[in-house]
C-alpha cells in the first residue's frame, strides 16, 4: 500500500480525482442465513463489474476480532449485517453507477424491501 500525506488542498476536502471508495453498510430485517445470502447474492449480481469499478468485495460483520484498548473510546461498529466494498477508477465511474439500470432498477428494488437501515461511505484517494 502505498500512503501519502502529500494531498493537496483539493484533495484533502474530498474534492480530488483520485479512485472513488463507495462502502455500503445494510442492517436487515430478516437475519436469517437464507436472507443474508440473498443480499450477498443481489449485490454481486447487480453491483459487480461495472465500468471503471475496479473492485468490488460483498462482506458480511467479522465478529469477534481483537481490538487494542489503548483508547477508551474505540470500538467496532457492529449494526449491519452485509457490506459491499467497491471501488471505482474515478468520479466519472461512480456517478455512472449510481444511476445504472442494475442499481437503480434492479439491487434497489429488490433488495430494500429487507432493509432497516442503510449507510453509505464514499471517499476519494488524495
Amino acid at each position: 500500500m502505498n500512503v501519502s500525506a502529500k494531498g493537496t488542498a483539493e484533495g484533502v476536502s474530498g474534492t480530488g480525482n483520485g479512485r472513488i471508495h463507495h462502502a455500503i453498510y445494510i442492517t436487515l430485517k430478516d437475519k436469517s442465513p437464507a436472507a443474508v445470502q440473498k443480499q450477498l447474492e443481489l449485490g454481486e449480481k447487480f453491483l459487480s463489474n461495472h465500468p471503471g469499478e475496479l473492485s468490488f468485495f460483498p462482506t458480511v460483520l467479522a465478529h469477534n476480532l481483537t481490538r487494542h484498548k489503548q483508547v477508551a473510546y474505540l470500538f467496532n461498529e457492529d449494526d449491519f449485517d452485509v457490506a459491499f466494498i467497491m471501488v471505482f477508477a474515478d468520479r466519472q465511474s461512480h456517478d455512472a453507477y449510481q444511476v445504472s439500470d442494475a442499481h437503480v432498477n434492479h439491487f434497489i428494488p429488490q433488495s430494500n424491501p429487507n432493509w432497516v437501515k442503510i449507510r453509505v461511505f464514499d471517499s476519494v484517494e488524495v
